[in-house]
């Protein structure tokens, strides 16, 4: 008779590319919904182990996002962590650009899979201060405990319900639920890094999100039974209704028009 773990890795397997399976105890995962869903539908591997960079390029293609932006984030994604900044004439021969994204990096040194190819696992996202960072809008900070990897469902019901008319999030929700974030972690974590770049970093994740599961109107707004799915389930809302972006909305300049809107609107934000 097959033991409990053999036969929940034989359904794993026979689960088919996009269908959706919530994450088990031993599976790895970041502190992006949007990344877990990628694993959760088996676009990326499901274990969260040993992601490439085509997988993962591969994933954010099915999301409908431009082929620069899905190639400047996995560029990003793909940088070595160095623990100390690199010195002397070697490290800067052996990589160059080690002395200016040391801190910044994902993978551990020379980290490759079985086949030697580049990889990297979705826990190693955690790491502070790369791409994570403080005020997440589902995630604890670093300081608060150490984990700022595990949805935090009070955070994912503050979100739902920062919609103005129960239906969908707008821009201006948005704005709103991003001030009273970054508010309420000013009192929560003393400890609190959160400087002005992060506040275009941060406009640029909403922006992103909006482009990708939004109706495509002026405002991008989300309904709330999308972000539902995607923030408390980690799952893309196909059931919901969302097909992938089409089109220039889902690129740089739409991304970047998006961005600007909603730092507008933040600004507009009263304390």
């Amino acid at each position: 008779m097959a033991s409990p773990s053999q036969t929940s890795k034989e359904a794993l397997a026979s689960l088919k590319r996009g269908e959706y399976q919530p994450q088990t105890a031993n599976d790895l995962r970041s502190p992006c919904p949007v990344v877990n869903a990628f694993a959760n539908h088996g676009l990326i591997p499901r274990d969260g182990r040993n992601v490439r960079a085509e997988e993962l390029d591969t994933a954010m293609k099915e999301l409908g996002l431009s082929i620069t932006i899905r190639k400047t984030l996995v560029w990003g994604a793909f940088f070595e962590r160095y623990d100390n900044r690199p010195s002397g004439l070697k490290d800067f021969i052996t990589s160059p650009l080690a002395y200016l994204h040391w801190h910044f990096g994902i993978r551990n040194i020379g980290q490759k899979d079985s086949d030697e190819t580049a990889c990297l696992d979705l826990d190693q996202l955690s790491r502070h201060g790369a791409i994570e960072h403080d005020v997440s809008m589902t995630r604890r900070d670093f300081a608060q405990g150490g984990d700022n990897h595990s949805k935090q469902e009070d955070l994912v019901d503050q979100l739902l319900q920062s919609s103005s008319d129960g239906s969908y999030i707008t821009t201006s929700d948005f704005a709103r639920l991003r001030r009273k974030r970054l508010e309420q972690q000013k009192k929560d974590n003393p400890d609190l890094c959160f400087p002005g770049v992060l506040h275009l970093v941060t406009a640029g994740q909403i922006a992103a999100i909006q482009r990708v599961f939004g109706h495509g109107d002026k405002e991008s707004r989300i309904p709330v039974s999308y972000a539902e799915a995607l923030f408390r389930e980690e799952r893309l809302p196909v059931k919901e209704g969302w097909r992938k972006s089409q089109g220039w909305l889902a690129g740089v300049i739409g991304v970047v028009v998006q961005l600007v809107r909603v730092r507008v609107a933040i600004g507009r934000v009263k304390s």
